[in-house]
């Protein structure tokens, strides 16, 4: 197989060129780039081309990896657009947040590369935790409820949850004591917030590998959140520690029918209720937890997305073997 494969991780790969760029966010950008280079180095023959931020250091030197260098914002998209021109295949790891990841995932449709992520339509859709929660719940699909009108939010008792309508992850999330509370942080950010009321259970997240209205569900996974003063982060991740129920099996396989434009790596945040799983959010791109995936399944995600694409064969695991990523560690101690 002959072919130039390029992985571009948006933190570590130019993408806050010129911008202040965060240690956490550095370190999970790192993690995905680094597990994607290494199943993109174990396919047979080709070259891999990568792009990284000049402040940060450079992934290992490999014979088969070539790096483009970003110095500063006005050459991100010369770099961006040097490795498009001469890739046969593209995998976008992007934040959802200001159309980002829809925006670049179109560039790469435009220049008629094979995409090996979701659509820039789709990625679009799934941007939005408002629209995303529409087309779920119309598909059947439990979804946890979104709300953006502060004049409307149901007399809920109990605490809320209220984050940006297209952020990433915990990207900004607050735990908040009350509807009362929570409509006032919607007012604060007109039409850029959601509300939800707090659902009782446990954070759980799904990763997935999608193609054509199908999906292979490769892990469940337990979700650590920090709770520090109301703001809600993710501390560690303990992938593949859930063992997989006919209920998760039914839900990945809603998922991809409902929005047949996910390809590839996705995930798909949840909260398991004595009642089954409820969705949140669905990260239609590679997210941090996958990139525990080889070690707790050993499936090559860009080998299994090639595979999709050429003959529709989803990867099916026989072994897992549980792995932990811890994110902070002050607050996995605690």
């Amino acid at each position: 197989m002959n072919q130039c494969i390029f992985v571009f991780e948006f933190i570590t790969g130019g993408g806050l060129a010129g911008e202040p760029l965060p240690p956490s966010l550095a370190r999970e950008g790192a993690l995905m780039r680094d597990a994607l280079l290494r199943d993109a180095l174990e396919l047979p023959g080709g070259t891999v081309l990568t792009l990284h931020d000049a402040r940060l250091t450079p992934p290992a030197a490999h014979t088969a990896i070539e790096r483009i260098a970003v110095a500063d914002a006005t050459g991100f998209d010369a770099a961006f657009n040097a490795a498009l021109a001469r890739a046969d295949a593209v995998l976008v790891v992007a934040p959802e947040t200001g159309g980002v990841l829809a925006a670049l995932t179109g560039r790469v449709e435009a220049a008629g590369r094979r995409l090996l992520g979701c659509d820039s339509a789709t990625s679009a859709l799934a941007a939005s935790k408002s629209r995303t929660a529409r087309a779920l719940a119309k598909a059947g699909i439990a979804v946890l409820p979104h709300y953006t009108d502060p004049d409307t939010l149901p007399d809920i008792l109990g605490a809320w949850a209220v984050k940006p309508d297209d952020g990433a992850g915990c990207d900004d999330l607050q735990r908040l004591p009350d509807r009362a509370t929570a409509a006032a942080a919607l007012r604060c950010a007109p039409g850029r917030r959601v509300a939800q009321p707090w659902l009782d259970g446990e954070a759980c997240s799904m990763n997935l590998l999608c193609v054509r209205g199908h999906a292979a569900l490769l892990s469940v996974n337990r979700q650590i959140l920090a709770d520090d003063d109301g703001r809600i982060t993710l501390a560690a991740l303990a992938v593949g520690d859930i063992p997989p129920s006919p209920a998760h099996q039914r839900l990945a396989q809603q998922i991809a029918a409902a929005l047949p434009g996910l390809l590839g790596p996705v995930g798909v945040d949840f909260v398991e209720t004595e009642d089954g799983p409820v969705v949140v959010e669905i990260n239609p791109r590679m997210s941090t937890s996958a990139c525990a995936l080889r070690a707790a399944t050993g499936v090559n995600l860009i080998a299994a997305t090639l595979a999709a694409l050429k003959h529709g064969r989803l990867p099916e695991v026989a072994t897992l073997r549980p792995q932990r990523i811890v994110l902070d560690d002050a607050q996995v101690a605690a």
